[in-house]
């Protein structure tokens, strides 16, 4: 997928709306730290990127995920 943004605004809105930090998907899931940890070793979740120890993920995955969830 290919994004376009106009200025430097659109591109932090769209950072502040879609992706999301490892406190933020515990938040949604309703879930500890070391259980998205653990799906993350199962593959379950990839985040788009880590630093240190913090993680980002795609708002999206994390909501599917939950959706996932939920339905079983």
């Amino acid at each position: 997928m290919k994004y376009s943004f106009d200025d430097k605004q659109h591109l932090i809105d769209f950072i502040c709306t879609e992706i999301i930090t490892t406190a933020e998907a515990t938040f949604i899931l309703n879930c500890s730290r070391q259980y998205l940890d653990e799906l993350v070793s199962k593959g379950k979740i990839t985040p788009i990127k880590t630093i240190n120890r913090v993680r980002l993920y795609w708002k999206n995955d994390i909501v599917a995920l939950l959706n996932k969830r939920n339905a079983n």
